[in-house]
């Protein structure tokens, strides 16, 4: 084992400028034993902050040590690793546009915008997908857990935000970008942008239809339906909605029929429906039931829009 260590002060300095010998040699004081070659092999089924989980039950590093598995795992992926991606890469540059994009929101007009969507273009091209070309989602996961519920709701809105401002170009292209990061808004995010520049008919027309695809996964489903509910298409809701809870019911999915409850509920108030929120009350009673039968002991969740 390496007598080479890191020293306290790597909290503030960042472990780019110690050698591999001194970060493998702290781990190994620590408790965590890693070769390159245990490395590669974790790195076939873990990224990063997993291969770090993975070590924590043997960590003893206290204090300035504590987290320092997390750190070591992601300067030792860039090192052995150098050609994959890793995702607090996609974290950074994901974070580096979006605050580029808000600074533009503001009348920053000398905001790094185009720089920041030329990296994270690159970046993109890097990330590992499955044959569908669609995002790994172990990677995605690890990549997008370091945002804050604030931040996710600010990625949720940059679209539509950037398309009513006036950067119709920025607006599509965050819009493609959200689509492919997260597949189940594919076919989602693009119509409402659409709808904010007037072209309100299409995008429902995409939506309805979007909502109605039974080859989609039930939450793309459901974002479609939530899509309608942005737009405050209500009556478009209760259209699609009524057909996909009975759907829900015959596979037996009372999560996704639970979800649909809610919505329709959501819709049925806005347009002043008071016989079909009197049917759906019976429907929530009869979905509640079988849910509760189907995960006995499963707490369920609060299922509302």
């Amino acid at each position: 084992m390496s007598t080479d260590r890191v020293d306290k002060g790597w909290q503030r300095k960042g472990l780019k400028d110690y050698s591999t010998e001194a970060i493998v040699g702290t781990l190994g004081h620590y408790g965590v034993t890693v070769s390159e070659a245990d490395f590669r092999q974790l790195s076939e089924k873990q990224y990063p902050a997993g291969i770090a989980e993975s070590w924590m039950p043997k960590w003893k590093g206290t204090g300035q040590f504590a987290p320092f598995p997390y750190a070591a795992a992601g300067e030792l992926w860039k090192r052995w690793l150098s050609g994959r991606l890793a995702p607090y890469e996609l974290s950074e540059s994901l974070a580096q546009l979006m605050g580029a994009l808000g600074q533009l929101l503001q009348g920053v007009q000398q905001a790094p915008v185009a720089s920041s969507f030329e990296r994270m273009n690159e970046v993109r091209k890097r990330v590992p997908v499955n044959d569908k070309g669609e995002p790994d989602t172990g990677f995605m996961q690890e990549a997008l857990r370091v945002f804050d519920e604030r931040a996710a709701r600010a990625f949720d809105d940059l679209a539509e935000m950037l398309s009513k401002a006036g950067h119709p170009e920025h607006a599509d292209a965050f819009a493609d970008l959200e689509e492919f990061l997260l597949p189940d808004r594919r076919g989602i995010s693009k119509p409402i942008i659409r709808a904010s520049r007037g072209e309100r008919d299409a995008a429902l027309e995409d939506l309805q239809k979007a909502a109605s695809d039974s080859s989609r996964t039930p939450i793309s489903r459901v974002l479609a339906v939530d899509g309608l509910l942005h737009l405050k298409a209500n009556d478009k809701v209760a259209v699609v909605g009524r057909p996909l809870l009975d759907e829900a019911e015959r596979t037996q999915d009372w999560h996704l029929a639970l979800d649909l409850v809610a919505r329709l509920e959501h819709a049925y108030k806005q347009l002043g429906d008071r016989t079909a929120l009197e049917a759906l009350a019976k429907d929530r009673a009869r979905v509640e039931k079988a849910h509760d039968e189907a995960h006995p002991g499963h707490r369920r969740h609060q299922h509302q829009h």
